[in-house]
């Protein structure tokens, strides 16, 4: 027989065992509900943190896209910068006026007209530089010659002989250097000393200068061949420049030309293409300097010597011009500059100068007459000064005296008469 109380015992943990399962049921259900929900919600973040990245990522590839065109355009930019910088312009505007009474065959009024100086310089690379120069002459409406006192409008493309009227480009150079060599080739205006009476002129040709150590002066070497019609020969020669101390400059050079002093220089268009007569000669020297004895004072002066033949022309009434000038020269004192970008600055300035009678007009080799200021057989002064009244703008104002002879035929041919003129002009530069 099973003892009662062991009886009782097993009723009593199957009764426990059986309540346990029942209240277990409920809590475990519970948990795994919770469990589902915390799942569900971290997939729910999972998703939307898929979203965001998704988000992120395109707008990332937006911003990428956005720094790279930002990155191009600032090239683009930089690019144009550096195209800008490699190109430069500049030049002035000119309104000029004159009274001359010369009396040659040449236009009495030649600066009564505006005029446009325009040059650019391109950058090639850190040694070269491409250049070119277009000017533009208008002349006011008539001008006279001394010719019968004649009173005639200007000629409009007559064969092509006034290019300057049509704003063409007439001049094209290139500037660098190879090694300490500096080179300067091609069709440009060009001068050498300091009031361009050896030469000043353009020309076709290459001049070549390096600095010459331990010192502050510059040696030359040039070829160079003018292209006014007509002439057809060259100059090739060296020449030395710089400072020599004490305030004075030096500017020296030789030429000697490839025809002999009795060869023709080339054929008159003007005249039937008549020979030019030599009246330079083979050879020519120059010396010019510039000081600066005290403050504000400059002295300029230019020098020019050649071997030209001595001839006896042709005039009138018994007389005759004697063709037998070797020697130019120009000194010139200017008191104080004009400094463009100072309104209110000013130089007041005078010039004595010589130059000899020439068959062709020619002053030294193949000097610079200013724009018909200052021909060949005329010697005497010019008082002048220049004036700031705004900023890039000058105004250039002389008075000219000089002994000169009349080259008209007129029945006075060969006479000595005073030669006057008065010029102004204003320029604007840009």
């Amino acid at each position: 027989m099973i003892n009662q109380k062991k009886i009782a015992a097993i009723l009593l943990g199957l009764t426990v065992g059986a309540s346990g399962s029942v209240l277990a049921a409920p809590a475990e259900e519970a948990a795994n509900q919770d469990l589902a929900a915390r799942i569900a919600a971290i997939e729910a973040q999972q998703q939307e943190l898929t979203k965001q990245l998704s988000a992120l990522k395109k707008e990332n590839a937006k911003l990428k896209k956005t720094d790279k065109i930002a990155k191009s355009n600032k090239n683009a930019i930089q690019g144009l910068k550096e195209a800008q910088n490699r190109l430069q312009i500049k030049g002035f505007a000119r309104i000029a006026w004159d009274n001359d009474n010369i009396n040659a065959y040449v236009n009495r009024n030649d600066f009564r007209r505006s005029y446009l100086d325009l040059e650019g310089s391109y950058k090639v690379n850190d040694r070269w530089t491409a250049n070119f120069q277009c000017e533009t002459v208008q002349h006011y409406a008539k001008y006279v010659t001394a010719e019968k006192n004649s009173a005639k409008y200007h000629p409009k493309d007559i064969d092509h002989k006034y290019d300057n009227e049509h704003g063409t480009i007439q001049r094209a150079w290139v500037e660098g250097s190879i090694g300490k060599v500096n080179l300067d080739v091609g069709r440009r205006w060009r001068s050498l000393g300091y009031n361009f009476v050896f030469f000043g002129n353009e020309s076709d040709g290459i001049m070549l200068s390096t600095p010459i150590p331990k010192t502050k002066l510059t040696a030359k070497a040039f070829y160079l061949t003018p292209t006014d019609r007509g002439f057809h020969f060259s100059m090739r020669g060296v020449g030395l420049e710089g400072n020599v101390g004490h305030g004075l400059e030096i500017r020296a050079a030789y030429g000697k030309l490839n025809v002999g002093k009795n060869e023709s220089l080339g054929t008159n268009y003007w005249d039937n293409d008549q020979p030019y007569d030599n009246s330079i000669g083979s050879q020519a020297f120059l010396l010019g300097a510039m000081w600066n004895p005290v403050k504000n004072i400059f002295l300029l002066g230019d020098y020019v010597r050649t071997n030209r033949e001595s001839r006896v022309g042709a005039a009138e009434g018994g007389r005759t011009i004697n063709y037998d000038g070797r020697n130019t020269y120009a000194i010139q004192m200017n008191y104080r500059w004009p400094d463009l970008n100072s309104p209110g600055s000013f130089q007041l300035y005078t010039r004595y100068f010589n130059y000899p009678n020439n068959e062709n007009d020619l002053v030294g080799v193949f000097g610079d007459k200013q724009d018909g200021a200052f021909h060949s057989g005329n010697r005497g002064w010019v008082f002048g000064f220049k004036y700031v009244p705004a900023k890039n703008v000058e105004w250039d104002t002389f008075y000219m005296t000089a002994n000169a002879t009349k080259l008209v035929w007129d029945g006075h041919r060969g006479e000595k008469y005073r030669h006057n003129m008065l010029r102004t002009r204003v320029d604007f530069h840009f």
